[in-house]
């Protein structure tokens, strides 16, 4: 068995095990192991072009400051 990509539309819709025959009648292009669900298939190739995850912007000067003077107020309250 082999791994293959289901393609619609130039992007990746499913990956599956099968025998060769059987994927071809379907039309399904064999994929490296790399290939995942929401890749594209363009010319031929698999290619990456997900969205890649943003980390959160650092805090400015300001918001910790404002977050510490909030912190020291609610300890103040505590007493």
């Amino acid at each position: 068995m082999y791994k293959y990509a289901v393609i619609e539309n130039e992007k990746i819709v499913n990956i599956v095990l099968s025998e060769q025959s059987y994927a071809a009648e379907q039309g399904w292009i064999v994929c490296s192991d790399e290939a995942g669900i929401d890749w594209d298939y363009i010319n031929g190739q698999f290619v990456d072009n997900r969205p890649q995850p943003q980390a959160p912007a650092a805090p400015t000067k300001e918001e910790l400051l404002a977050k510490l003077q909030e912190l020291q107020a609610q300890i103040q309250a505590l007493g």
